[in-house]
């Protein structure tokens, strides 16, 4: 069976309709666990969503909400775009969660029998404003960046938009179209969502490192910030050059074998960065480390930061009302 990927390597599976199968051969094959029921009426390898290594419960369900996104472009009679995060997938885009529903834009309103699996989203999208990724009609980043940031959890959008603006997006084309909406519910931090996005970041995990610190009210940090060394140009996560603070996060991935790719030599990464880490604290630049389990505990994560930074600065920091806990 047939796949493409996305930006990001997961895979787009293909998919059989039961409307144009043997109904009881598709039966007795998804018994029998050669093919998987995707939604109602659409199936597909399960081979297709299967995935290796580390990160492979998250590419998984990935994979899965393609394929489902998929198998509705088939199904469905009327045209839909499809968008918000469901978009963000199919172009490409890191996730902080990935969704359970499939997002559309269709002309009408759903009736009180439409499936509980998609969101629809009343109304037309501008054709400059939809763009193909994996065959399938989709909202444009931009767009897709704005929807997101005027429906989703800030930190959810802020992914998002990070990402797009590290694609050559704009941050004046977002607030521009931004104005359109200035009507719409949530726009104030949805407005916050792209003045405080920054296409320095690598991964969603350290969008939330800096999100739990703006949301605290610190000074807006520096993504990939340069350190100059003996052994040359090194760049922390995030830091404060003023006050020679740099933030890391520490993925595990890394450390792994094959964690980054076929081949990766987790002893050899160790080395290189102690090595880079040495460099770096000779410079004279303090690196304080964050990893997943900090989220458990974010005001310890916090004051580990804040120990290194002016008391009046740390003082004069209030947590922002319209970023939530994440």
């Amino acid at each position: 069976m047939k796949v493409t990927s996305t930006q990001d390597g997961v895979a787009v599976p293909e998919v059989l309709l039961a409307r144009e199968q043997d109904k009881n051969q598709l039966a007795l094959a998804s018994r029998q666990g050669s093919l998987t029921r995707i939604r109602r009426g659409a199936y597909c390898d399960p081979d297709a969503l299967r995935a290796d290594g580390p990160a492979s419960a998250s590419r998984e369900k990935r994979s899965r909400e393609l394929a489902r996104a998929r198998a509705l472009h088939r199904q469905l009679r009327s045209k839909a775009v499809f968008s918000h995060t469901t978009a963000a997938l199919l172009l490409g885009c890191p996730v902080w969660t990935v969704p359970d529903r499939t997002h559309v834009y269709q002309r009408y309103r759903p009736s009180s029998r439409a499936a509980k699996d998609i969101v629809r989203h009343v109304g037309t999208v501008p054709a400059d404003a939809v763009v193909t990724a994996q065959g399938l009609p989709v909202t444009a980043l931009a767009r897709t960046v704005v929807d997101c940031a005027l429906t989703l959890h800030p930190l959810e959008a802020l992914v998002i938009a990070d990402f797009a603006l590290g694609r050559d997006v704009h941050r004046a084309e977002l607030l521009a179209e931004l104005d359109g909406w200035a009507e719409r519910r949530g726009v104030r931090r949805a407005r916050l969502v792209v003045e405080l996005a920054d296409g320095g970041s690598d991964s969603p995990w350290e969008t939330w490192v800096r999100y739990e610190m703006l949301r605290t009210g610190l000074p807006r940090p520096v993504t990939q910030m340069p350190v100059s060394t003996d052994r040359g140009v090194f760049h922390t996560d995030l830091g404060y050059p003023q006050w020679n603070l740099g933030v890391e996060y520490d993925g595990l991935i890394k450390y792994r074998p094959d964690g980054v790719g076929t081949g990766h030599d987790p002893a050899r990464e160790f080395m290189n960065e102690k090595s880079r880490a040495e460099a770096i604290r000779r410079a004279g630049i303090t690196v304080e480390r964050v990893a997943a389990s900090d989220r458990g505990d974010v005001p310890a994560m916090l004051a580990r930061l804040t120990a290194h930074l002016p008391p009046d600065v740390v003082g004069q920091s209030r947590v922002n009302p319209l970023l939530p806990p994440s």
